[in-house]
């Protein structure tokens, strides 16, 4: 595994998950950064956006279900360990310093074990309306039997749970109170990075701490984190612990303008990344919520990934932007419409896509039945295709659709090509040859070169022969399920 492999499998995305019951951690927390126009005088006193903001941050405590309890009447009493003299430690307590065992003679009574206490989860929260309705996380309040919410003046009350949304991470709860305080929301697309960022909290169970640092991006995709490929993150330097979750990250005007959600992290704590769900994505989850428990996404069911500079000459692209199309979920809105792999998608209803992430973004922003357009690039030419969007299936089909014994040795690209079931597979690759440099592996199935069906041997063949010697190759390929253009040439950089 080479440097960049172990640096990412070294770290793991973990939510800033709500703060467990059983454990306490005591870790610091720092702030840093400042931004304004021009030159940077000074730093700032956060004060009285604390001050202006603490009623409207929450503490949430979700109880989770009783663990098992045993059978008192199934389950044999365990006498107490005896010790070499025949008496247990309990007996020989008695005898040394009250003269008799404690039992009065009579067999003791093993004790009933006491009841399980249930778990609790806690996490944080802020009102956005002066009804009772409060923001958080899905996962601070993942299993629980009851939700009970705390307020800054020491009022606590139980929740009733309104929605949630697992692709979102986001719940929407609700209290029945009076004197509540809401946050002021702000503009989450008019985030730049560097501008200065406040979140309050309850890490660790340390309710209403504060801490400050700066936008470090926008719009991000987190790795390894599927089910939240809509989630446009903010990335912060933001101190967030294991219950920050749910809480609110403030603007400098003291609007609200995130979630605070999830750290990137190698020790389980902070380690210098947080993200935030950008409060205008939370919002337009909230109308769903409110109006119907649930959110519903549109599915255009394409399977994309993001250009490469390499992949880019390959196509003959000048822009290393856009998401390239290498195959469909079968039977989606996608696989139905004209679009084909090798096609790049480079913008939806007229905003740009600059990766593949962004397609994900902007697609799960729309409800079933949108007719999203979208700009395609494709061997010099741009077009537009219409694309009616589905109903996101609740669990997304694995199946890709692919391009329609002999062996075929490629001997200029290090490759041994083998037929089976209708499809060319990669049967070995020369460790030192082209194709290992490219990424290929065994096993590797070559859907196309530079958009010419390989369904064959004799495919195959012709179409490396006439592949460009100069220039990269785009060619296609299924590894798994999965189908990515790779960037194959006969010179390494």
């Amino acid at each position: 595994m080479n440097d960049l492999a172990n640096f990412w499998s070294a770290r793991r995305l973990r939510r800033s998950l709500a703060f467990g019951s059983m454990a306490l951690w005591l870790l610091g927390a720092t702030g840093c950064g400042d931004h304004q126009t021009g030159a940077v005088t000074g730093l700032p006193d956060f004060s009285a956006l604390v001050k202006a903001n603490n009623a409207s941050v929450v503490n949430i405590t979700a109880v989770l279900p009783l663990g098992a309890l045993p059978d008192d009447e199934a389950a044999p009493a365990t006498p107490p360990a005896e010790t070499p003299g025949g008496q247990n430690p309990l007996e020989q307590f008695f005898q040394q310093f009250f003269g008799f065992n404690g039992s009065g003679g009579q067999p003791q009574t093993p004790a009933k074990p006491a009841p399980i206490e249930p778990e609790n989860n806690s996490g944080s929260g802020f009102i956005i309306d002066a009804s009772g309705d409060i923001l958080t996380n899905a996962h601070v309040i993942d299993g629980a039997k009851q939700v009970f919410v705390r307020l800054a003046d020491g009022r606590e009350f139980k929740a009733q749970v309104l929605g949630r949304d697992e692709a979102g991470d986001i719940a929407l709860l609700k209290i029945d109170a009076n004197n509540l305080k809401p946050v002021r929301l702000g503009n989450s697309d008019q985030v730049l990075p560097g501008q200065w960022a406040v979140a309050i909290g309850s890490p660790f169970g340390f309710d209403h701490s504060v801490t400050a640092g700066v936008i470090s991006a926008v719009g991000r995709a987190l790795p390894d984190e599927p089910d939240q490929r809509y989630v446009p993150f903010l990335q912060t330097d933001v101190a967030i612990n294991p219950g920050s979750s749910g809480g609110p990250l403030f603007n400098v005007q003291g609007e609200v303008i995130g979630i605070n959600a999830q750290i990137f992290t190698e020790s389980g704590g902070y380690d210098g990344l947080s993200f935030a769900i950008p409060i205008n994505y939370a919002m337009g989850v909230v109308k769903q919520l409110k109006a119907h428990g649930s959110v519903a996404r549109g599915f255009l069911g394409v399977q994309v990934q993001s250009l490469t500079r390499e992949m880019a000459e390959a196509l003959g692209v000048d822009r290393v932007q856009g998401a390239l199309v290498t195959g469909f979920v079968a039977g989606s809105p996608a696989e139905k419409s004209s679009l084909q792999p090798g096609d790049i998608i480079t913008a939806v209803d007229g905003s740009p896509i600059h990766e593949s992430a962004d397609l994900s973004q902007r697609v799960g922003l729309l409800p079933p039945g949108s007719v999203v357009k979208l700009t395609v690039f494709n061997e010099g030419k741009t077009q537009t295709v219409r694309v009616t969007l589905a109903p996101l299936p609740k669990a997304d089909s694995q199946h890709i659709q692919s391009m329609k014994s002999d062996d075929l040795i490629v001997d200029n690209y290090g490759l041994l090509l083998t037929q089976s079931d209708h499809e060319v597979r990669v049967k070995a690759v020369d460790p030192q040859g082209p194709a290992a440099r490219a990424g290929l592996m065994p096993q590797d199935v070559l859907l196309s070169l530079n958009q010419h069906e390989m369904n064959s041997l004799d495919a195959a063949q012709t179409a490396f022969i006439s592949a460009r010697t100069d220039t990269p190759n785009a060619v296609l390929i299924r590894r798994g399920s999965e189908q990515h253009f790779i960037a194959l040439s006969l010179t390494a950089d």
